[in-house]
């Protein structure tokens, strides 16, 4: 087996090798360069998408001096009729004559204002930081208590800066007072010494003050990430390109005919460019200096992308198609993976995502093996499942015929049946890696709505998804005629199906879905044993199939089970 294995990889990596053009290959490489370094310099300097959005023209070259340490300021200096002439042309979006303010009514305007006010603050504390007298310049001080709440959230980490030797403060800057006519004016710093605020290290959270408590965003570490998934995806392009350009021109039929079975064609045609990525990420770890087991935990990453990408272009009926089918997937992933990883150091609701251990890695922060196998373990299941109906049908009347994607999918549903006793029993079970990754994704949609409701929405969601796996099988059966379609047999499938999967519910959520037992989302997934009880799944999937049986309408009876299901949750 090994050994056709390695033939068909050595095969697939030569004629993949040969199939792009120099041209072709030095682009791809420019871009992904290009990219790369986009990112780079993104993590070290950070964004600077709101640079010079605001123009102010001012009188005062002192003034001008402080505004030009914000970024988001475009300064000009002019004498006073100049300056409220181009003021009155609209070309700005302040005037600032000696110390007084004038803004319009605009809302960009306002904002400036706003913004010039801020500016001004964090001027006058870069200032004040220059003496020797936090105390005085922070009078007031904070200390945080972690209480237990619904959702878990980690402690935020704020360490005191010392105390020092104290020393009569400085005059203190007065703060801008807004006005909405020209006419009318307000005070602005008067002329001192300009201090930097880009050279001031004030590390907001080192200091425990009202204005500085901040949850940490690991912002570089979240944008270096995005490093990992770009060879990802696009070694994932040429996947699906090669599988799809055999199907177009029926080359995949040489592999047919051999000896070798499909699952060692799958593997055999993977294998290269699975460990092309692998590489490709090895050398981005090497390159930042990261963690090695970084590799390991983008492993199940380049494994789900690989999958469906090679389902994708099983089902798709051509390279347009197929393209609208992988941007759907790699969005969904991609959302997935990275949203989640955004906040790493606030909500336990995070570890759901593999990204996030990496930028943990990144942030050299340790993870336990709980964690590795919580975030890993539901993308290692979806992508053996991916693959596994993926292979089912890679034959010839799927490969080379024109059927829809919803009978492709049917297809794959039915091999399963007539391959595995019990399989009403079994599907459900094979089908709750799915549902379990979509139920996830919900939570990370979820959290950020109002407890109340987004519980109620997800718990509408969840019940449609599991309800939809649970009844794919019986609807399988019946639409394909694979067996009579009685009240009897409805009764008996949904029996079936609905014991199987609260048995492979129970034992996966138990084993995965731990780390986030504390929270309402944890509950609602049914954690505890009472949650969903087996009775609920039998009753919802009965309602579906005997739905099923009198009016053959799926949507209506999977609706059906769907509100069974939430009310009784």
């Amino acid at each position: 087996m090994m050994r056709r294995i390695l033939a068909i990889s050595r095969w697939e990596f030569r004629r993949t090798r040969l199939s792009f053009s120099k041209k072709t290959l030095i682009l791809s490489s420019i871009l992904l360069i290009l990219i790369g370094a986009v990112s780079f310099s993104i993590s070290q300097s950070g964004l600077h998408i709101n640079d010079n959005i605001y123009r102010v023209v001012v009188t005062d070259p002192f003034l001008a001096s402080i505004l030009k340490t914000d970024d988001k300021f475009e300064v000009h200096t002019a004498n006073e009729p100049e300056a409220r002439y181009l003021f009155d042309q609209g070309n700005f979006d302040l005037l600032i004559i000696g110390n007084k303010v004038i803004h319009s009514s605009s809302e960009k305007s306002i904002s400036a204002l706003d913004a010039l006010n801020k500016a001004i603050q964090r001027y006058d504390e870069a200032r004040l930081l220059e003496y020797n007298d936090l105390n005085d310049t922070f009078p007031v001080w904070i200390t945080v208590k972690n209480i237990e709440r619904e959702q878990v959230f980690q402690p935020v980490s704020i360490q005191k800066l010392p105390e020092l030797e104290e020393t009569p403060p400085p005059a203190p800057i007065p703060a801008i007072e807004s006005t909405s006519k020209p006419s009318e004016e307000a005070p602005v710093p008067s002329k001192e010494d300009v201090v930097d605020t880009n050279t001031i290290p004030t590390r907001e959270q080192e200091l425990a003050t009202p204005s500085h408590f901040n949850p940490p965003i690991p912002f570089k570490s979240v944008v270096l990430s995005f490093l990992f998934i770009f060879p990802i995806y696009f070694i994932a392009q040429f996947f699906s390109s090669s599988i799809m350009e055999e199907r177009v021109k029926r080359k995949g039929e040489l592999l047919l005919v051999s000896p070798a079975k499909p699952y060692e064609i799958v593997a055999g045609k993977l294998l290269p460019y699975l460990l092309i990525t692998l590489a490709m990420v090895a050398a981005i770890t090497f390159y930042l200096g990261g963690s090695p087991w970084i590799v390991l935990v983008l492993l199940p990453v380049a494994l789900i992308f690989l999958s469906t990408a090679f389902v994708g272009a099983i089902i798709a009926r051509s390279f347009k198609e197929l393209t609208f089918v992988l941007v759907f997937l790699s969005v969904f992933l991609s959302g997935y993976i990275f949203l989640p990883a955004m906040f790493a150091n606030i909500h336990a609701i995070s570890i759901i995502s593999p990204m996030t251990l990496a930028v943990r890695l990144l942030e050299n922060e340790p993870f336990s093996a709980g964690d590795y196998i919580f975030s890993t373990a539901p993308f290692y299941l979806i992508s053996f499942l991916v693959f596994m109906f993926g292979i089912f049908i890679y034959r010839e009347e799927d490969l080379f015929t024109q059927k829809p994607i919803k009978n492709k999918l049917l297809d794959s549903v039915q091999e399963f049946i007539n391959r595995v006793p019990f399989p009403l029993f079994f599907l459900s079970i094979a089908l709750l890696p799915l549902v379990l990754s979509l139920q996830l994704m919900l939570i990370v949609l979820m959290f950020n709505l109002p407890i109340r409701f987004g519980i109620m929405v997800f718990i509408l969601l969840a019940a449609f998804t599991e309800e939809a796996a649970k009844s794919a099988g019986i609807y399988t059966v019946f639409s394909r005629k694979l067996s009579d379609v009685t009240t009897l047999n409805a009764l008996k499938f949904s029996f079936l199906s609905g014991t199987g999967f609260f048995i492979g519910e129970k034992l996966l959520l138990l084993a995965v879905v731990a780390g986030i037992a504390g929270s309402v989302f944890g509950s609602a997934m049914g954690i505890g044993l009472l949650v969903f009880p087996l009775i609920l799944h039998i009753s919802a999937t009965t309602a579906a199939s005997l739905s099923l049986k009198r009016t053959g309408n799926y949507a209506f009876s999977l609706t059906l089970a769907t509100v069974i299901h939430s009310a009784s949750a």
